[in-house]
């Protein structure tokens, strides 16, 4: 057991969280007491570990209950499979079905965490929980690994098949999203880890997928030298947060940025599984530092975005921190604010280009570019292919007003583009 972040004993006797609420894990653990900590019981996969749950003291009663789902597949019967709660070999006889484990973890009335391990353990702990549904009352976590650490033996659980299962089967969880553990101790290797742009972007577009409140779960030493990214990843919205953790192999050798993430305006959004030697120095850290200013006021800009034939997620990710493009370029930014100097009415000039009449068949198109190019391209919509094409179409918004003239021939013309 690990003590984590603050969490009132008794918020199931104020408030019956039922999963349907699709409440944040983090919205429940807000609702805190003054001095009230939460105790997270790890690895409760045997009936004993169970049974120790139920007979716990008072005073160490544990308010989240985590479990490690496999999928097991029978020597008999190879073509069967169950999911099983992983537990260590020594207890083995003991160890009980995700059925089992869940019907009797949801009596006790906790947060329940399911480590989903594999890919394959998905599809079916998802029907159970389904299946369960009236009967949880707790809000629910589905972690996974998706993402893969360096040096590290286990394989990651497919994103796409994780998010589109619980979409599926139970939208109301809070989903969780992590790295898959070292298998060569922190201790021996001397190099500092931090969340690289491509893992930052992978987080992205999760988040452009989902409805669901997201967790990212990340190990202390790793957080230490993430602060940026992860201050990006929390300011994009509410029902995103980050949970700590580490273990005796981490090291961290200056608690300055974590100092700052956990006093900046994030901090109800973070919370703390920490190993004792890491938690006892958070408790004595200080909590105010000065803070700054949001990076990016999205009450400046207007958000376009066009619809996307891809499946690859893609749009606009709007953090207080500023902005990410992801994806197929289907979208832009445009500033509502009056430009701050005269004159407000700006001309751009540039030469016409005449084109033959054989490369227009049936119409055209102007296309005015952001640094101030224009360009006429042929769009024959007679072409099948043109027809079936995915074209996705601005809101209907004054853009430009054109002005051509022709000074050679005398002739002008105007036209006001609105798309």
């Amino acid at each position: 057991m690990r003590i984590c972040s603050d969490f009132p004993a008794n918020i199931f006797t104020k408030n019956r969280y039922r999963s349907k609420t699709r409440m944040s894990v983090v919205d429940v653990w807000n609702n805190e007491t003054a001095n009230g900590n939460v105790i997270i019981a790890h690895n409760i996969n045997s009936w004993p570990a169970i049974l120790d749950q139920l007979n716990e003291p008072i005073l160490e009663k544990s308010t989240i209950i985590e479990g490690d789902v496999l999928l097991y597949k029978q020597r008999k019967h190879r073509n069967r499979a169950i999911p099983l709660m992983s537990a260590p070999q020594r207890i083995a006889t003991d160890r009980i079905t995700f059925k089992e484990w869940l019907r009797e973890v949801a009596k006790l009335r906790k947060v329940i965490k399911i480590n989903v391990r594999s890919t394959e353990a998905i599809r079916p702990v998802l029907q159970y929980l389904f299946a369960a549904n009236e009967e949880i009352v707790s809000p629910v976590v589905l972690h996974a690994n998706i993402f893969r650490s360096p040096r590290s033996l286990e394989k990651p659980v497919d994103a796409i098949e994780f998010l589109d299962g619980t979409r599926k089967y139970f939208p109301e969880a809070t989903l969780s999203f992590g790295w898959t553990k070292n298998n060569i101790s922190e201790l021996t290797i001397h190099q500092k880890r931090s969340i690289n742009w491509r893992e930052l972007f992978q987080i992205f577009s999760l988040i452009k997928r989902v409805e669901q409140p997201i967790m990212i779960s990340a190990r202390i030493s790793v957080v230490i030298n993430s602060i940026s990214q992860l201050s990006f990843v929390l300011g994009i919205k509410r029902e995103v947060s980050l949970l700590i953790w580490s273990d005796e192999t981490d090291l961290v050798d200056d608690w300055m940025n974590l100092i700052s993430l956990r006093s900046g305006p994030y901090s109800k959004q973070i919370v703390f599984d920490l190993h004792p030697n890491h938690a006892s120095v958070v408790r004595k850290l200080p909590y105010k530092l000065s803070q700054g200013d949001s990076v990016f006021d999205r009450k400046k800009w207007h958000r376009i975005e066009f619809p996307s034939p891809s499946t690859t997620a893609s749009g606009i990710i709007e953090s207080n921190e500023g902005v990410a493009f992801i994806g197929w370029s289907n979208s832009f930014l445009i500033s509502i604010l009056k430009p701050p100097i005269f004159p407000e009415i700006q001309k751009i000039s540039s030469q016409v280009r005449y084109i033959s009449s054989s490369f227009i068949f049936s119409k055209f198109i102007i296309f005015l570019g952001y640094n101030g190019q224009m360009s006429i391209k042929n769009r024959d919509d007679a072409w099948p292919s043109y027809r079936h094409k995915s074209v996705g179409q601005l809101r209907r918004e004054n853009c430009y007003e054109i002005h051509i003239t022709d000074r050679d021939g005398q002739i002008e013309f105007h036209n006001e583009f609105v798309f």
